[in-house]
């Protein structure tokens, strides 16, 4: 293992339904039982990791089960790329990540720093809304639609909801 990952495993790629009345389906690696006794998760029930997965880049966040275990839910980016499929056995490298650490596009950090009471709120906020609305903006694919999902921001941090109607 390299300096830079502090904790390795190996796990099967799986097959995880998450939902009580509609399952929606995700590609996971299911965390070793004896790997959890060594990190935070009594501070971060979920744990955000920077890593990779048979050699490809991954940030992510462990998440935990109705059952005991935890998971990461492998993006089908990083499976086209590793050449995965369902059982195949693959080996996950990672570090703890800043917890309160949230990349935050460009375009919404301008727009924040001209309005002054969205900022005030916008710096109130929990990490995890910070990256719920900064991914809201992010995933926008044309310029039109990334200033439509700023405004929204805008409004919802205004009217100190902090979340997207």
């Amino acid at each position: 293992m390299s300096g830079f990952f502090t904790h390795e495993f190996e796990s099967v790629l799986a097959e995880f339904g998450v939902g009580k009345t509609r399952k929606v389906w995700y590609r996971v690696v299911f965390m070793p039982a004896a790997l959890e006794a060594e990190l935070p998760f009594d501070r971060y029930p979920r744990l955000r990791i920077d890593g990779e997965i048979n050699d490809v880049p991954i940030a992510n966040a462990f998440i935990p089960t109705g059952d005991g275990r935890r998971y990461l839910i492998v993006s089908p980016e990083v499976i086209k790329t590793a050449g995965l499929q369902i059982g195949d056995l693959v080996t996950t490298r990672f570090r703890i990540a800043d917890q309160d650490h949230v990349d935050v596009p460009d375009e919404l950090n301008a727009a924040l720093e001209q309005d002054k009471a969205a900022r005030s709120q916008w710096d109130a906020l929990t990490p995890g809304k910070k990256r719920a609305l900064a991914f809201h903006v992010a995933g926008a694919k044309t310029a039109p639609t990334i200033e439509k999902r700023i405004k929204a921001v805008l409004v919802a941090l205004r009217e100190k909801q902090g979340r997207l109607r």
